[in-house]
């Protein structure tokens, strides 16, 4: 895992045509968030693409080992075999930490074949379920389905190319919203962003800031923007991870006591259980 870290914190090796996700951390501890997200990453990776890492050894060079006969020591050499390789440092890297020289943000690079947008939806819809908290240093977990310029035309053809579902002809009436956020680009003006990603949207769905279906979130800083079309944002705690681990908290918290007290009546002890 230490070569993940190899770049000096001072660089930018963010550009366009990556992919991946953009994260928010606790001040001083993006390494940290980092290290854990990956963690978490790989966690679910594992659950939602099974058999990736091996697709992605086989396409690399892995099938070339000859054909051997059937056999009891046959099966258990190849088990050994696979063991050996998920142990070798040579097994794939599925994500990077790529620093952004910003405070509170990480970016963490992905390999081509996982879809950052499906992973995160996944990963939130199970973590919502279970509350169980895995991160202590990781507040937004963001895909990254394009990462562009921080230029306006740049940034609206990778959203169009983003939601292309949503502006294709056949596609059902629904609700969206726009999130975004500009850090360190002077020039890019928010309202410009929202007139230009929003219009072709417009045509066909609904705008709802409270409870929309879909959202594009868009990340702009220095020269490097990210964009992801996730769903049900403010359902899923805008998919801050400490909003929805901190929520589970203070409610085990605010749960009071249980009394033990004679019912009144038979179906009134029932209710309390």
């Amino acid at each position: 895992m230490k070569d993940r870290f190899k770049k000096p914190q001072n660089s930018f090796d963010i550009s366009p045509g990556m992919k991946g996700f953009f994260v928010t951390s606790t001040r001083g501890r993006e390494r940290k968030c980092a290290l854990e997200t990956i963690d978490l990453l790989e966690e679910y990776t594992a659950r939602l693409y099974p058999s990736l890492e091996q697709e992605i050894a086989d396409d690399a060079g892995g099938k070339g080992n000859e054909p051997q006969k059937a056999g009891t020591n046959d099966i258990e050499d190849e088990i050994a075999r696979e063991v050996a390789m998920m142990k070798s440092e040579k097994a794939p890297k599925l994500f990077r930490y790529l620093p952004t020289t910003i405070e509170c943000i990480v970016y963490i690079k992905c390999h081509k074949a996982i879809d950052p947008e499906r992973l995160v939806q996944f990963m939130f819809a199970d973590l919502a379920k279970t509350r169980q908290r895995k991160t202590r240093y990781t507040s937004r977990l963001i895909p990254a389905k394009v990462t562009t310029t921080s230029k306006l035309d740049a940034i609206v053809l990778a959203a169009n190319k983003v939601a292309h579902d949503l502006l294709a002809e056949d596609a059902e009436p629904t609700t969206f919203a726009l999130v975004i956020n500009i850090r360190c680009c002077d020039d890019l003006k928010r309202d410009e962003i929202i007139k230009a990603v929003a219009a072709p949207l417009d045509i066909k769905h609904k705008v709802d800031l409270k409870n929309a279906k879909y959202t594009l979130v868009i990340e702009a800083f220095k020269s490097i923007c990210t964009i992801g079309l996730v769903e049900d944002y403010n359902a899923l705690r805008r998919f801050n991870l400490q909003t929805l681990f901190d929520e589970k908290d203070s409610t085990q918290k605010e749960e009071p006591t249980p009394q033990p007290r004679e019912p009144s009546d038979p179906t009134e002890g029932k209710a309390a259980e």
